[in-house]
């Protein structure tokens, strides 16, 4: 009897520098929108510091892209699951004040 959960979800790094491995689990889930819940955590802890709202949207996607650590769901290859790139232009739109940032420079 196979106990384990059908879905993963790990975590990429590029600043697991010493490590044996870039890649980090960070859960097991029984459904797939479990692990795509888990995934959308990710990018929404990054996101979550209030001076993400001073910074407009394309800047605000780059920075998660070089700094952010990025979800990968495995058990789902064949299955429609979770577009990183789609949620995360989705919630910087969400976070970034862009009339506000016109006149703060960062």
């Amino acid at each position: 009897m196979n106990l384990s959960k059908p879905f993963s979800v790990d975590v990429y790094s590029d600043f697991r520098r010493g490590k044996p491995s870039p890649w980090v689990s960070i859960g097991e889930f029984g459904k797939l929108d479990d692990a795509v819940e888990a995934c959308k955590r990710v990018v929404d802890d990054f996101l979550q510091s209030p001076i993400n709202a001073l910074i407009g949207s394309e800047r605000l996607e780059a920075a998660f892209l070089s700094y952010g650590d990025v979800p990968a769901i495995k058990g789902a290859e064949n299955l429609p699951s979770f577009d990183i790139y789609a949620y995360l232009a989705m919630r910087c739109r969400e976070v970034s004040h862009p009339s506000r940032s016109n006149s703060i420079q960062i």
